[in-house]
């Protein structure tokens, strides 16, 4: 027969646990889940051998360009699968026109891939870069901080253009939007073999 005083003691810890609990519930959210809201993946596309384009490039032709190969479109796969084990569901996905680039966002199936020309290689014309990443940052500091994770497939001169940083392909940079205009994003380096999401996150 339980006595009068451990009735007590039982239910006083059965009061506080239901203290504990309800206060677990009432805490926020960690900020590991929040800040993958501000996360911007800018890959460089997966391995397309060469170098530039061919001369009678068309960027509405694939057939004129330089495109990816069975290994670059591996990889492509591969950095997908890898965004969907880390737990990320991007919200918007963009890509350049190059068909190198879009194939790359296309196999990665991470959501529907819009084309965004802001993405665009300007390797082999110089003077179209200021005015291309003028737009491109502007586009960036235009997302929702709070609205991602977003990814976006470019080019090699493009990744260099805003993170000042050299990547292989399939490799890239993750920008953490601070909605501060001041320093509109942070920039952590995003090797994809494997793939991490930034410190802290």
């Amino acid at each position: 027969m339980i006595s009068r005083s451990s009735r007590r003691i039982a239910i006083k810890l059965g009061l506080a646990l239901a203290a504990v609990l309800v206060t677990l519930a009432l805490l926020p959210t960690p900020a590991s889940a929040q800040d993958s809201r501000s996360l911007v993946l800018l890959l460089r596309h997966a391995l397309a051998p060469g170098g530039g384009d061919p001369a009678n490039f068309d960027v509405n032709d694939c057939a004129t360009q330089r495109n990816l190969n069975d290994v670059g479109r591996d990889q492509a796969r591969d950095i997908g699968r890898q965004l969907k084990a880390l737990g990320l569901s991007p919200t918007g996905v963009w890509s350049s026109q190059w068909c190198r680039s879009f194939e790359t966002a296309e196999l990665m199936d991470v959501g529907e891939v819009k084309p965004l020309p802001a993405l665009n290689s300007f390797f082999q014309n110089r003077a179209a870069g200021p005015a291309q990443m003028a737009e491109l940052r502007a586009f960036l500091q235009s997302l929702d901080p709070e609205g991602g994770p977003y990814v976006m497939s470019s080019h090699q001169v493009v990744v260099s253009s805003i993170a000042n940083t050299w990547v292989n392909s399939g490799d890239g940079v993750w920008l953490e939007l601070t909605g501060d205009a001041n320093e509109p994003w942070r920039v952590y380096p995003a090797k994809t073999d494997p793939l991490e999401l930034p410190p802290g996150f």
